[in-house]
């Protein structure tokens, strides 16, 4: 990615801050390269690095039922629920395009297994 395109974009990084670092879980804002462009407070503390790819993070089933490109496509948020076995948590999971832009987007997931019902806590 070329150094005009990250400084042209330091007014979203900072508003991406201003919305994002207090959230209590980790949040990415994400080039649909798959480069993460900036990242939360929480999503920092679990070792989350900008300018590494979101595509990189976890297992490869990690990534099943990854929405990005929908939201991308359709300049529509996508959420699903969904079960990772291999954590034995239930993810409240989201990928928001952000207006008037067509190549990035939000994406974050939240720990609902306290929450989730039974049904909830078989494979995908």
């Amino acid at each position: 990615m070329n150094t005009s395109y990250v400084e042209s974009n330091e007014n979203i990084y900072h508003y991406f801050h201003q919305q994002w670092d207090n959230f209590p879980h980790p949040v990415m804002l994400i080039h649909k390269d798959r480069t993460i462009l900036a990242r939360n407070k929480t999503a920092q503390e679990i070792g989350i690095l900008t300018g590494g790819r979101c595509c990189e993070i976890g297992g490869k089933n990690s990534h099943k039922g990854c929405q990005a490109n929908q939201a991308l496509e359709e300049k529509a948020a996508k959420h699903c629920v969904g079960y990772r076995e291999d954590l034995g948590r239930v993810w409240d999971k989201y990928w928001v395009p952000l207006s008037g832009r067509e190549d990035i987007f939000l994406h974050f997931n939240i720990d609902i297994t306290e929450h989730a019902s039974e049904r909830l806590f078989m494979s995908e």
